[in-house]
């Protein structure tokens, strides 16, 4: 169904991995976005992305995340990432993204993480 995300659900949680390694040219991360777009229109409870596979991400796709948390914010979904490398991580600190969205290391942790969130 789709071609650059892998959807599953954990309870109720729905969590998105990403399979692209870079998402760094427009092609790709159109379409990566708008399968996110899809995928979060129908979430009612959580959102977590999986960024185990993803070695680099370009300002577009940063820009695409920032898209993303404030819809999921309008719908009150909580939208969480994990498993961010070290230096994508290092970007999101320099930027101050940090502050905007709620990091975890891993995806156990990202769902744990869920009880404490309203």
């Amino acid at each position: 169904m789709y071609s650059r995300i892998e959807v599953k659900k954990v309870n109720d949680v729905v969590v998105v991995e990403c399979l692209d390694p870079k998402l760094n040219d427009e092609y790709t991360i159109q379409e990566w976005g708008d399968q996110l777009e899809a995928v979060a229109e129908t979430v009612t409870k959580a959102l977590i992305l999986d960024f185990n596979k993803v070695t680099f991400m370009s300002s577009s796709a940063l820009r695409v995340l920032i898209t993303l948390q404030k819809s999921t914010g309008l719908n009150s979904v909580p939208l969480l990432l994990c498993n961010l490398n070290d230096d994508i991580l290092e970007i999101f600190k320099i930027t101050n993204l940090e502050t905007i969205f709620k990091i975890r290391k891993g995806l156990d942790e990202a769902i744990r993480s869920l009880q404490y969130i309203k």
